[in-house]
């Protein structure tokens, strides 16, 4: 009788048992990211098709596993606000190369990278010009750019490559600029994007510029959390355990906190080192604007310049910023003499005059 009743009792719990790792396993489902990067389908005709972010794109709220980031420094394009995005194809990971080298991405990742502007006039409202993506081919990166409706609902693909003309006016630091913005066409962006790391004819790769541990070794808040970057792609995913702890680092150059030494250099770095490096599309000239190299001299302190620019004898003229030439190419607006030659249409008061104030702060010893 004992033993009928516990065959009884087990067949009772079994069902109970069994349910209850169900439910647990129904708990336990991963969420899914509904991020779409078909290689063979991109470009897509929409940004929407992506589904890089949630419900109203306008909001730029980033779907799962669609992380937002932040250089220390940012490149300067006509006062543009940028947000910034990295994501990955799931169980993937990008690698170390390098402080002052962007991370090896895999294929199929895509950083997105949205431009707008506030206090647009009339209204005082925020207004999204573009939003361009690099996605990780087999056979490397490509680059894609989507510009915004007016209603702020949609982007389409820019198809020309010609890149469009947008006006715009708005309040900068209550002063009120209006410019044609211009989207960039598809040699533009290869000019920034570009570097040949074996100066071979037609050695030219595709590569982004921001996404390297130097400019990432810095504090973001995540929605409330304050959480170091680097340490938030191995939380999510994107990194291994190859990054080094101690990473020589970039600082905003905003930060009136930091030495005005490292403020510039961050500065010159982002602005200029993509092109003024080794394999860069300005490799032909001496200056080495990279953040790692701290040798004045390749930096341009004392250099003369490889073309002729009146009023300016050295690149960087120590002591004497208004006798230097990069700072008579960045207050300029002309074509042939204005640095950088692309991505923007008017000065960028503000770094200007930071650079000036670094340069007056050098030895005055060029001759």
């Amino acid at each position: 009788m004992k033993k009928q009743y516990f065959l009884f009792a087990f067949l009772f719990i079994l069902p109970l048992i069994f349910q209850s790792c169900t439910d647990d396993d129904d708990y336990a489902t991963v969420e899914t990211s509904p991020v779409v990067v078909n290689l063979t389908q991109v470009p897509y005709s929409k940004l929407s098709d992506y589904h890089f972010f949630d419900s109203d794109m306008k909001t730029q709220t980033p779907s799962l596993d669609v992380l937002p980031f932040e250089p220390a420094s940012s490149l300067f394009g006509d006062y543009a606000k940028k947000k910034r995005f990295v994501w990955m194809p799931k169980g993937t990971k990008a690698t170390y190369n390098g402080d002052g080298n962007t991370f090896e991405f895999p294929v199929g990742t895509a950083l997105i990278k949205t431009f707008y502007y506030n206090n647009v006039q009339p209204g005082n409202t925020t207004k999204i010009i573009e939003t361009r993506i690099l996605i990780r081919h087999s056979n490397g990166w490509k680059a894609y750019d989507y510009v915004w409706n007016d209603e702020q609902t949609e982007a389409t693909l820019e198809t020309t490559g010609d890149g469009v003309f947008i006006p715009i006016t708005w309040v900068e630091n209550g002063s009120t600029k209006t410019i044609n913005y211009k989207t960039p066409s598809q040699t533009e962006c290869l000019t920034c994007h570009k570097i040949n790391p074996t100066h071979e004819t037609n050695g030219e790769i595709t590569i982004p510029i921001g996404v390297k541990p130097q400019n990432l070794n810095t504090t973001y808040n995540y929605n409330g959390t304050l959480k170091n970057q680097i340490e938030m792609w191995k939380t999510a995913g994107y990194l291994g355990n190859d990054v080094p702890e101690s990473i020589h680092s970039t600082v905003n150059w905003q930060d009136e906190t930091k030495s005005l030494e490292l403020r510039a250099r961050s500065y010159i770095d982002i602005n200029c080192a993509h092109c003024h490096r080794d394999g860069g599309h300005c490799d032909y000239v001496n200056m080495r604007f990279n953040f790692s190299n701290t040798d004045l001299a390749s930096f341009g302190v004392c250099m003369t310049p490889l073309f002729t620019i009146d009023n300016g004898p050295f690149v960087i003229n120590g002591g004497n910023a208004n006798r230097s030439e990069m700072i008579i190419r960045m207050g300029s607006n002309e074509g042939a003499i204005m640095m950088p030659i692309i991505g923007r249409s008017i000065v960028h008061d503000e770094g200007l005059q930071l650079i000036k104030d670094w340069i007056n702060s050098l030895p005055a010893n060029c001759r």
